[in-house]
C-alpha cells in the first residue's frame, strides 16, 4: 500500500484566515465611529438650541402681544374724555332745562298713552324751536317725563327726572276733563311752561 501524501497548507492560505478578518472588523469600527458620531452630536445640538430660544421667544411674544400699563391708562383717559366731550353732565336743574335735547316719555297709567304725549310734544312750536327730539332710548335721554295717575281719581302727575342721577328736575299736576284739552296735550303744555322759565322761546325772525 502506498502511503497517502500529507496535504500541505500553503502559507498564503494560513496567513489569510485570521489577520484580515481582524483588520476588517477594526476598519469597520473606525468607519462606524466616523460616520455616526457627528450625526448624533448634530441631533443633540438643535434640541439644546431650541430649548434656549424658547424662553426668548416667549418673552418677545409677551412684549409684543400684551399692552403695557401706560397704554391701558391712556386708553381709559381717552374714553373718559370722549364721554365728557360728547355728553357733558349738567350740575343743576336749570342747566339741564336749558341744554336738554332728547326727551323720553314713560307712562304708568293705561289712561294716558306715551305715544299721545309724544305727539303732543312734537306738535308744540316751542319744542321744535328748542331743537328737542323725542327718543325711546333711555341711554340717549337727557330728560325723562314720568306720568302717573292717582288711584280712583282723575288727577295725573308728571315728573321730569335726570336719568343719570334720577333726581327730580321739575313736576306738575293736571286733571282729566270730559270737554276741553285732553290730558296728553295738557301735560305737553305744562312741560313747555316749565322749560320756558329757564329757556325762553326763541324770537321769530
Amino acid at each position: 500500500m502506498k502511503n497517502p501524501r500529507p496535504t500541505r497548507i500553503s502559507s498564503n492560505a494560513a496567513n489569510s484566515v485570521s489577520p484580515p478578518r481582524a483588520l476588517a472588523v477594526y476598519l469597520l469600527a473606525l468607519l462606524f465611529a466616523a460616520t455616526f458620531a457627528p450625526r448624533a452630536g448634530a441631533q443633540v445640538r438643535p434640541a439644546d438650541a431650541q430649548s434656549r430660544q424658547q424662553p426668548s421667544q416667549q418673552q418677545s411674544g409677551k412684549r409684543k402681544g400684551s399692552p403695557s400699563e401706560e397704554d391701558k391708562d391712556e386708553g381709559e383717559s381717552e374714553s373718559k374724555s370722549r364721554e365728557e366731550v360728547v355728553r357733558p353732565r349738567a350740575t343743576d336743574p336749570s342747566t339741564l332745562m336749558r341744554t336738554a335735547r332728547f326727551i323720553r316719555v314713560h307712562s304708568d297709567s293705561i289712561f294716558v298713552s306715551e305715544r299721545e304725549v309724544e305727539d303732543s310734544l312734537r306738535k308744540r312750536k316751542e319744542f321744535q324751536a328748542w331743537g328737542m327730539v323725542v327718543t325711546r332710548s333711555d341711554a340717549d335721554a337727557d330728560l325723562v317725563i314720568e306720568i302717573t295717575r292717582k288711584s280712583f281719581t282723575r288727577r295725573f302727575t308728571f315728573t321730569v327726572l335726570d336719568p343719570r342721577t334720577m333726581e327730580v328736575v321739575t313736576s306738575g299736576k293736571t286733571r282729566s276733563v270730559l270737554f276741553g284739552k285732553h290730558t296728553p296735550n295738557k301735560i305737553a303744555e305744562k312741560f313747555a311752561n316749565r322749560v320756558k322759565v329757564y329757556r325762553p322761546y326763541p324770537p321769530v325772525q
